[in-house]
């Protein structure tokens, strides 16, 4: 598969919920993602919204009715006393920007729902046209309407679905995959890694590498290693390590896809280290220097700008960057959202929580209002007959659809900052005592050199 080349993606995925809550949702369909939360609800109210989907222009329901599938779907499981495990599954077919057409999308998404799942469950199929890439989304009801049997969603299923996805897009002329390679990456590190951004197995790497620059042997990769925090098993089949932030082990093996880091590879390395001189380990934060006075900054300013410091992030001007603790290490997979917290304290000169608590109050007021203005518009819009003033409304309409979006997007660095807040303030504790006691170590020793 070349570059360029069109092809549409699919993905899939289980939602669960509580049923009793779901219906919630009818009686209000005015109601926004963020207040419906989480499982059915929230999808089938997130894939049918208006302005996503040409005020509702692009959705079909299939073995059931658009307007009412929430009811239907749960009266399938009412039916055959199923309402508990998996409620739904959402799906996703998406293509490339200026790949198909609104109607042709909607097609393709319909005709891909029958195929798969039309003989025997409920689906609701939602074109959403807020993006530069056109893509379906299928809410399917995990229990069949025909016979009561819950649909698994096992690997065969998946495969099936890209199956029947390839066939359609070969039979419209649009190019697929033909031969995926490899072991899929976590979407996570992928979406980082395309980035340039730092993730988890990325920071492990970065330290083995920084141990097997200078290890000689096989014990003193081992204990370099433990010495930053990690705890080594040398003795399985296969060679562990887990990080000090970590719940689980790694496998040596799995750090990498192409198996540069499984034991054959770090022996060879660790003999290296005999023959060829120590050689330096790129380092993975990319660090930029701080400009600003830091001392003059008071509250939750002054206390991001000091944990974005111990990160590594930020760097006083004309010093060194510093490399973050074990007890922090893994606090830079999040180092874009904390850098964006930090900025968005600065822009709007938020000191205290409660400052950010004010913030977010006023925020959302005028969300409120904007939502009132566009559901007046979009009622202006169905009743005028006037091609231009439908056009303005319609600018009106997308104009407040993204200050409302970005609103979201502020409450939600809000929220953020109400959680990150407590959690730095601990963190930094945890390394001034570790430092402190660093320090009275290393005093101990130097008096004892006196003696």
């Amino acid at each position: 598969m070349k570059e360029g080349d069109k092809l549409a993606i699919t993905k899939i995925w289980a939602v669960k919920d509580d049923l009793r809550r779901v219906l919630n949702y009818i009686e209000n369909p005015d109601k926004t993602k963020e207040d419906l939360g989480d499982g059915l609800k929230e999808v089938l109210a997130y894939t049918t919204q208006g302005y996503k989907t040409n005020e509702k222009e692009y959705i079909t329901g299939i073995n059931c009715e658009p307007s009412t599938s929430l009811k239907q779907m749960m009266n399938t499981k009412l039916s055959y006393n199923k309402m508990d495990g998996r409620l739904a599954y959402h799906a996703v077919q998406s293509f490339k920007p200026g790949e198909v057409t609104p109607e042709e999308c909607h097609s393709l998404g319909v005709q891909l729902a029958k195929q798969m799942w039309g003989n025997r469950f409920e689906v609701v199929v939602s074109t959403h046209l807020d993006k530069d890439h056109l893509h379906n989304h299928f809410v399917v009801n995990s229990v069949s309407w025909v016979d009561g049997m819950k649909y698994d969603n096992r690997k065969k299923d998946i495969d099936h679905f890209r199956e029947l996805n390839d066939a359609i897009c070969k039979q419209h002329g649009l190019n697929v995959i033909e031969k995926p390679e490899g072991k899929a990456m976590n979407y996570g590190e992928w979406n980082a890694e395309k980035k340039d951004g730092i993730y988890f197995r990325k920071i492990i790497r970065y330290d083995v590498d920084s141990v097997l620059a200078y290890a000689r042997t096989l014990d003193q990769m081992k204990s370099g290693l433990e010495d930053i925090g990690y705890v080594v098993d040398l003795t399985g089949k296969h060679w562990t390590l887990k990080h000090p932030q970590s719940q689980r082990k790694f496998r040596f093996y799995k750090l990498a896809r192409d198996g540069g880091y499984d034991e054959d590879h770090i022996m060879e390395r660790i003999n290296n280290n005999y023959l060829f001189p120590m050689q330096p380990v790129k380092d993975i934060v990319p660090c930029k220097e701080y400009r600003g006075d830091h001392t003059k900054l008071k509250g939750i300013k002054a206390l991001y700008i000091r944990y974005c410091f111990e990160l590594g992030i930020i760097r006083p001007k004309g010093k060194r960057q510093k490399y973050p603790s074990p007890q922090l290490r893994k606090d830079l997979i999040y180092m874009d959202k904390i850098t964006n917290e930090n900025t968005f304290v600065g822009k709007h000169n938020l000191e205290t929580i409660e400052d950010v608590l004010a913030f977010k109050v006023s925020l959302n007021k005028k969300i409120e209002s904007w939502m009132n203005q566009r559901r007046s518009i979009y009622n202006k819009i169905k009743r005028t007959r006037d091609p231009n003033l439908k056009k303005q409304l319609e600018m009106d309409r997308d104009t407040l659809t993204s200050k409302i979006a970005h609103g979201k997007k502020e409450i939600k660095i809000c929220e953020d900052i109400e959680k990150r807040v407590p959690d730095i303030q601990d963190k930094l504790k945890m390394v001034n005592a570790l430092e402190n006691e660093r320090i009275q170590t290393q005093k101990e020793y130097e008096r004892s050199l006196n003696l």
